[in-house]
This record gives C-alpha cells, structure tokens and sequence, in this order.
C-alpha cells in the first residue's frame, strides 16, 4: 500500500512540475509561463495565441526590459521561443510579431555575443536561454527549419496602451462633458 501511496505522490509531484501555472510579474502585471514542447516558431506562435488565462488573450512572450527579461528567464531555463523575428524584413531587422508590441522594433535586446548571426543560410525566429539565462539567439527558418523548442507565452490585455489618437479623442470627449456642464449652470 504505502509504495502505491509513493507512486501516486510522485505522479502527482511529476504532473505539477511539468507544466506550472502562469507566474504573474509585477512590474507590468503580465503573466507569463513555459510552455514544454517541440514547436517550431510558427506552431509556437499559434498555439500561444489560442491559449487564454483569467480572461487575458495568450501570445509568444515580447521583452521590453531588462528586468523582464530576466523575469522569464527564471521561469525557466529551456531554450524558449518569443515572439520576434525579422522573417519577410531585411536581415537583422527584428520586430515583435505578437502582443501589444507587434510591428514594433525591438528597444531592449539580451543577444548572446556574436547574435544575431542569421547563420546557416538564415535565421529568422527569437528564442531566449540560449548559451545563458536570458541570453537570445536567432534560429529557425530557412537555416534550421528543424529547430523546435518550448516556448513563454505572455497573456494581458493586448490594447491595455491607450493609442494616442485615442488619448486625444477622450481628452476632447472630456473637454466637451466640461464645456456642457458649464453652459447649464
């Protein structure tokens, strides 16, 4: 009894630490995990963007910080695929392909020294914890199009940065509520 008792408890252990709930961090309040897997970038990419947590829409992780980045890389240590590439633009012209960021170069980088390299006859895809916690790495496409990882999926809200259009257009929404109340008084 007591060895059946054991071998549940370590399925139990097992089946907890092979995929953990997303973490959030608390500088953005996005919440972020690994997901364990053999995905090419573009299987990754769409799988990020079916998954959902707490109502937030999922994507392949975009970094925008050091400290975010180091955030996802103490998630954990496996290669990880993120949302950057710079396939169908002139080499070495990464953007972010998901979330709120997508089409935006990148302004934060942690490449590992001598990347991106677009090796190999071209490597177009982002992945992190590469020779490193948090050091980044170009791979895939048309170099390696064997190359399949894990991947971070972030979920928030992805228009949770109001537009500046918009900002205007609620200032003068604003504007205007003031302006009527004034004229009834």
């Amino acid at each position: 009894m007591k060895t059946k008792i054991a071998a549940f408890l370590a399925t139990l252990a097992f089946a907890a630490s092979s995929h953990a709930a997303p973490i959030q961090y608390g500088a953005n309040g996005h919440w972020y995990e690994f997901v364990q897997g053999n995905f090419t970038w573009q299987e990754a990419f769409a799988d990020a963007a079916a998954r959902v947590h707490l109502g937030l829409q999922g994507y392949l992780a975009t970094v925008t910080s050091s400290g975010e980045n180091g955030f996802i890389a103490g998630i954990n240590g496996n290669l990880g695929w993120l949302g950057g590439s710079d396939d169908g633009a002139a080499v070495n012209q990464w953007t972010w392909r998901s979330g709120p960021e997508a089409g935006q170069a990148f302004t934060f980088t942690a490449w590992n020294a001598g990347e991106p390299n677009n090796c190999c006859g071209g490597e177009n895809f982002l992945h992190t914890n590469w020779g490193g916690p948090g050091l980044w790495n170009d791979h895939g496409g048309p170099g390696n199009p064997w190359q399949r990882n894990g991947y971070f999926v972030e979920y928030s809200q992805q228009n949770s940065v109001p537009e500046p259009g918009m900002i205007a257009l609620l200032g003068l929404g604003l504007f205007g509520v003031a302006a009527a109340r004034r004229c009834k008084n």
